[in-house]
């Protein structure tokens, strides 16, 4: 399989952020950019693509739109490669293979990603630092 025929597309804004994320793509977290052709070649195992095309997020973007900070952060260089629900023929045929490679819902990523970052506020806010009003004082 040949990268001629993959289109790749780089995102960078948010509102490219959101239309992955309302179409629940299917991401591999860290793929290199030389291993798109075999993450394009994985789905076609199972299902037909009605269009050969992924997206690529830096760590970077993902940081930085998503709020992500700390040992919750992406390094910079760090991809996530994705290929839109809407753009395969019947994803159910990889639903429960998608496991075995590490395959995630990108809306699943970064829901998990502002989970963790509200635990953080969560866990700052309860620091023993903090004053407890009891009603029963």
């Amino acid at each position: 399989m040949t990268k001629q025929n993959i289109e790749t597309i780089h995102i960078f804004s948010a509102e490219d952020l959101k239309a992955l994320y309302d179409d629940s793509a299917l991401t591999m977290t860290g793929l290199s950019l030389d291993s798109i052709p075999d993450f394009v070649g994985w789905v076609e195992g199972y299902t037909k693509l009605l269009r050969r095309r992924v997206y690529v997020v830096s760590g970077k973007v993902m940081n930085t739109y998503c709020g992500n900070t700390g040992d919750n952060a992406y390094a910079d260089d760090l991809n996530l490669v994705a290929i839109k629900l809407s753009d395969i023929a019947d994803y159910s045929k990889i639903v429960f293979p998608r496991f075995q490679v590490g395959g995630r819902w990108f809306d699943d990523i970064v829901d998990n990603n502002r989970r963790r970052e509200e635990e953080k506020i969560a866990d700052e806010l309860n620091d023993d630092d903090y004053i407890t009003i009891n009603d029963e004082d």
